[in-house]
């Protein structure tokens, strides 16, 4: 095979490297963006709890406390999922 056939068989190569790798990124810029919108209702929950907790009478923080909690467990829980599956994505 002649240098210039080779230097061509490389650059081809290297373009079809350059395409794939920005399809990935593409990619994981979707799969982020999806994993970032499913937490921000969850986010919004946990801020409105604890809004509601600023706001009220220390007889009713008993109340509410159990709302924040598991508003908080939720995101807590979700976040730790998605940053695992990035993880594990990123060890394939």
């Amino acid at each position: 095979m002649s240098d210039e056939r080779s230097k061509k068989t490389i650059d081809e190569q290297l373009d079809e490297l350059r395409q794939q790798i920005h399809e990935l990124a593409e990619k994981l810029e979707a799969a982020v963006g999806k994993e970032a919108d499913a937490l921000r209702p969850r986010l919004k929950a946990a801020q409105e709890r604890l809004h509601e907790l600023k706001h009220t009478s220390a007889e009713a923080w008993g109340d509410l406390k159990p709302g924040l909690e598991k508003a908080w467990d939720e995101l807590y829980r979700s976040l730790n999922q998605a940053a695992a599956r990035f993880k594990t994505r990123s060890k394939e």
